[in-house]
C-alpha cells in the first residue's frame, strides 16, 4: 500500500467510524474526478498519483514490510486468544478468515492509482421522534484506478458490504441491514441500507458505485446521486469549482501537482448555526420545565426501564405491565405515571391514559412541551381532560418565572463567532526531487477585524528578522509572534459574563478562588507575558542544547514574578514533604549563575536531576535554558557578535525563508527520527518492564511483559523511518489571511545507502 493509499484509506476509517478546481485543461489532465463535487459541500481533498512522488511509496512500503515481518499482528492474536474460550478463539479465526478473503479481493494498491477524491457537507436538522433532532453526514470518496482495475476492485467492495451486513443481521439475530443492487443509467449500484427497528433512528445509506472506471463509494443517498448527476452533466447542482471564491481561493496559489483542498468553514458552520437554533428555541420553550417525585426508588426505576425498553421494542403490553409494577413499589412518581398514561394511551384505553395523566401533572410532572408533542398522547389531544391537564403544566411552567435560556442566544452567538471569523482555506501540493511542498491560504470573513476575538492573533506585530537570535548552530527551531492572551483572557471572561446572572456568579467564584490562593491572572501572569516565543535547539561540544525565549512586556515584573513563583513552589514542596518525606526529592533550589555575560540570571535545580535550567530575563524575554553557554551565544548573535543561521548551509538549502516580516517560521531537524522512535520504543519497554517487577498479582505480570514484549518488536520498525532530513514552514498574515508554505524534505535514496554504510 503506497503512501496515497494509506492517507485516503485513514480519510475513509475515520469517517466512517464518524468548472473544476483549476483550469479547465489542467482539471482534465490531473483533477478530472474534482468536477463531481457538488458546491455544497465543506470540505473537498483531491489527490493523485504523481510519479515524482514514487520515493515515498517505496519508503513507506519497507516500513510496511517490516511492519509485517515483526509478528506483531499474531502476538496481539495470541495475547488477546489467551483470555478467551474456544468457541471465542474459533469465531476470530472466522472472522480472520473471512476478513482475509475479503481484503485480498481488492487490489488496494489499484483502487486509487489514478485519482482520488474525498468530500463532505453536513445534512441540515433532521427531526428523529418527538423534538429530537440530529445531523447527519454526507460523504464520497471517489476512485480512478489503474486501467481494468475497477469492475474487480467494485465486486471485491461490494462482496465487504455483503458480508458486513451478513455478520450484523447474523449478531443481531434479525434482518437489520441489506445490500441492494440496481442500476442508475449505466452506473451499478449497490447500497446498504439500515432498516430502522427503532423510529428515533437517524438515517443511514452507504453505497458502492461503478460508472465505467470509476468507482464511487457515498455515505448519504443524495450525494451519491448529486455525483453521478454531475458526473453525467446533469442534475440540479452545481460543481464546486463553480463557485467565485473558490476560484478566488486557489488564484492565489500556484499550480496543484500531487494533492488540493478545500475548506468552507462558513458551509459547514451554516448546518450547526441551524441545529443551534432549533436547540435553542427547544430550551427556551422547555428551560422551566421540570419533573418532580420522580427518579428516588431504584427498584421502581430498574422496573421501569425494562417497561420503557419494552415500549421501544414495540411490545406496548410488556411495557405497561412493567410499569405497572414499577408504580406499585413507588406510587407518588410522577415520571412513572405520566409514562402509564402513554402506555394505555398506546394500548388503546383512553380513560386510563387521561387519567393517569392528570395525576402526572397533579404529582409533579410538569413538562408541558412534552406533554404538548408526545406523539403517544396524540388520541388524547382533542380531550377536555387533556387540555386541563396540559393547562395545569403550563400554569405551574410560568408561575416559575423567567428562565436563564435567552442567555443562551449570546453565549452561542459568541463561540460561533471564533470558527466563523474564517471564510474558508484552500491549499495545494507539489514535489520537487526529494522535497514535498504545500501551500496554503486562510480567508477571514469580510469585517472580521470587527470581531473582539481578532485582537487576539489579528493586531499581534510581525516579526521583522526571525532569525535575530538564531546561531549558526541551529538544529531546530520555532519562532512565533504568538497571540495576545490578556485579550484572550478577557474575550473568555466576557464570554463567561454574557451568560447573565449565572456568568457572574461564575467570575465571583473565579475571583474567590484567585483571591484564596494569592494569585490574579490577569495581572500575576498576562499582566507581564508579552505572547511572543522562540525556541532553539542548537549544536554545542557536548551536545544539543536548548534555548527557550518567552517574550514579555515588564522585565522588572517578570523578574519578580518568577522569584516568588518559584519561592512559592519551594516553601510548598517543603511543607508537603513533613507530610510525605519524598517529595523532599522533587525540593527546589536556586543560585546566582556565575557567567560574564549572563549579569541576574540564576540556575534552577529540581530534585535530583544532573543539569539545571539556566534561567533569567533579558532583551524583553524570559529566557530557560539547558545551558549557560547556549544562551550566551544566542545573545552574541543577536549582538552581531556571532554568525547567525543563514550562514548554516543545511537550513539555507532546506528550509523556507519569507521575504518580509512573518507571523512565525519553524525550522525541525528530523534525520533521527527513526532512531527517536525506535529508542522510545525501547525505553518504554525497559521501564515498563521494571515497573512490572513491582506488580503483585502474578497473571497481570505475565500479561504486561508480553505487551511490553510487543512494544519492543516494534522498534526495528521504527529504525526504517530514516528517510526524513527535515521540515520547515513560516506564515504571514496581511490583516485579512494568512498565507503557510511548509517543505518536508527526505533523503535521496543514494543518501540513505550512504548513511547505512
Amino acid at each position: 500500500m503506497n503512501e496515497r493509499l494509506l492517507r485516503y484509506s485513514v480519510t475513509l476509517s475515520v469517517a466512517l467510524v464518524a468548472g473544476m478546481f483549476t483550469p479547465a485543461a489542467l482539471a482534465k489532465e490531473k483533477f478530472a474526478l474534482a468536477s463531481a463535487v457538488p458546491d455544497d459541500v465543506f470540505l473537498c481533498v483531491a489527490d493523485r498519483n504523481n510519479p515524482e512522488r514514487v520515493f515515498l511509496d517505496e519508503y513507506w512500503s519497507e516500513v510496511i514490510n517490516a511492519f509485517k515481518q515483526t509478528g506483531v499482528t499474531s502476538d496481539v492474536m495470541g495475547l488477546i486468544g489467551a483470555q478467551l474460550g474456544e468457541a471465542e478463539l474459533a469465531e476470530i479465526d472466522r472472522f480472520k478468515e473471512l476478513a482475509t478473503r475479503l481484503l485480498e479481493g481488492v487490489d488496494w494498491k489499484a483502487l486509487g492509482g489514478g485519482e482520488f477524491v474525498f468530500a463532505e457537507r453536513m445534512t441540515g436538522p433532521t427531526p428523529i421522534g418527538d423534538g429530537d433532532f440530529t445531523m447527519f453526514p454526507d460523504m464520497v470518496w471517489m476512485f480512478r484506478g489503474t486501467e481494468g482495475s475497477a469492475s474487480r476492485n467494485y465486486e471485491g467492495l461490494v462482496s465487504i458490504l455483503q458480508s458486513v451486513t451478513d455478520e450484523i443481521n447474523k449478531a443481531s439475530g434479525e434482518a437489520a441491514m441489506a445490500v441492494d443492487v440496481s442500476m442508475r443509467g449505466d452506473t451499478k449500484v449497490a447500497g446498504l441500507n439500515l432498516l430502522a427497528k427503532v423510529p428515533q433512528a437517524p438515517p443511514f445509506s452507504l453505497s458502492v458505485a461503478l460508472r465505467r472506471d470509476t468507482i464511487v463509494m457515498a455515505l448519504g443517498k443524495e450525494m451519491l446521486g448529486d455525483v453521478l448527476d454531475l458526473m453525467d452533466g446533469k442534475g440540479s447542482k452545481k460543481p464546486l469549482a463553480a463557485s467565485p471564491r473558490f476560484k478566488k481561493a486557489f488564484a492565489k496559489l500556484p499550480a496543484p501537482e500531487d494533492e488540493m483542498t478545500f475548506f468552507d468553514m462558513q458551509a459547514m458552520l451554516v448546518p450547526f448555526r441551524a441545529l443551534a437554533d432549533t436547540a435553542i428555541k427547544e430550551a427556551m420553550s422547555s428551560a422551566k420545565d421540570e419533573v418532580t417525585n420522580a427518579y428516588f426508588n431504584e427498584e421502581a426505576n430498574e422496573l421501569a426501564a425494562q417497561g420503557v425498553k419494552a415500549y421501544e421494542q414495540g411490545d406496548y403490553a410488556k411495557a405497561l405491565a412493567m410499569t405497572k409494577k414499577a408504580h406499585a413499589v413507588a406510587p407518588t412518581d410522577s415520571r412513572i405515571m405520566y409514562n402509564l398514561a402513554c402506555f394505555h394511551a398506546l394500548v388503546g384505553d383512553k380513560d386510563l391514559a387521561l387519567d393517569w395523566l392528570g395525576k402526572a401533572v397533579d404529582g409533579g410532572f410538569n413538562k408541558p412541551g412534552q406533554i404538548a408533542k408526545d406523539s403517544d398522547l396524540k388520541t388524547l389531544r382533542d380531550e377536555p381532560q387533556y387540555k386541563k391537564a396540559l393547562a395545569l403544566a403550563k400554569a405551574t411552567q410560568e408561575a416559575k418565572g423567567p428562565s436563564n435560556a435567552e442567555a443562551w442566544v449570546s453565549v452561542v452567538e459568541r463561540l460561533f463567532n471564533v470558527p466563523g471569523m474564517l471564510d474558508y482555506t484552500a491549499s495545494v501540493a507539489y514535489t520537487e526531487g526529494y522535497s514535498t511542498h504545500t501551500e496554503e491560504v486562510a480567508v477571514l470573513v469580510p469585517g472580521a477585524s470587527k470581531n473582539p476575538l481578532y485582537g487576539v492573533f489579528g493586531k499581534r506585530k510581525p516579526m521583522a528578522a526571525f532569525d535575530r537570535y538564531l546561531p549558526e548552530e541551529t538544529v531546530s527551531f520555532s519562532v512565533c509572534s504568538g497571540v495576545d492572551l490578556d485579550t484572550l483572557y478577557g474575550f473568555i471572561e466576557d464570554t463567561i459574563r454574557s451568560f447573565g446572572p449565572k456568568g457572574e456568579e461564575i467570575l465571583g467564584q473565579w475571583a474567590g478562588i484567585q483571591e484564596q490562593i494569592g494569585l490574579n491572572v490577569r495581572k500575576d501572569i498576562f499582566g507581564w507575558i508579552e505572547g511572543s516565543s522562540i525556541k532553539i535547539t542548537l549544536e554545542q561540544p557536548m551536545g544539543n542544547g536548548t534555548v527557550f525565549m518567552l517574550g514579555v512586556s515588564n522585565e522588572d515584573m517578570a523578574r519578580e514574578k518568577i522569584a516568588a513563583g518559584l519561592d512559592s513552589l519551594s516553601n510548598a514542596l517543603q511543607q508537603a514533604a513533613q507530610q510525605n518525606p519524598m517529595l523532599a526529592m522533587m525540593a527546589v533550589r536556586t543560585t546566582p549563575l556565575t557567567h560574564e555575560k549572563l549579569s541576574g540570571f540564576h540556575n534552577i535545580m529540581v530534585g535530583m536531576q544532573p543539569q539545571p535550567i539556566v534561567c533569567g530575563v533579558v532583551e524583553g524575554h524570559l529566557v530557560l535554558a539547558s545551558s549557560a553557554d547556549a544562551v550566551a551565544t544566542c545573545l552574541a548573535t543577536a549582538a552581531g557578535e556571532h554568525p547567525n543561521i543563514r550562514k548554516n548551509s543545511r537550513f539555507m538549502a532546506e528550509g523556507v525563508i519569507p521575504s518580509g516580516s512573518a507571523q512565525s517560521v519553524s525550522f525541525t531537524d528530523k534525520r533521527a527520527l527513526g532512531a527517536k522512535l525506535a529508542q522510545a520504543s525501547s525505553i518504554m519497554a525497559t521501564v515498563g518492564g521494571m515497573a512490572a517487577m513491582a506488580v503483585p498479582d502474578p497473571q497481570a505480570q505475565q500479561m504486561l511483559a508480553k505487551v511490553l514484549g510487543i512494544v519492543s518488536k516494534l522498534s526495528p520498525v521504527a529504525q526504517k523511518i530514516d528517510f526524513y532530513k527535515s521540515s520547515a514552514d513560516y506564515v504571514t498574515f496581511d490583516g485579512k489571511a494568512w498565507y503557510t508554505r511548509s517543505v518536508t524534505n527526505y533523503q535521496s535514496p543514494g543518501e540513505r545507502t550512504a548513511r547505512s554504510d
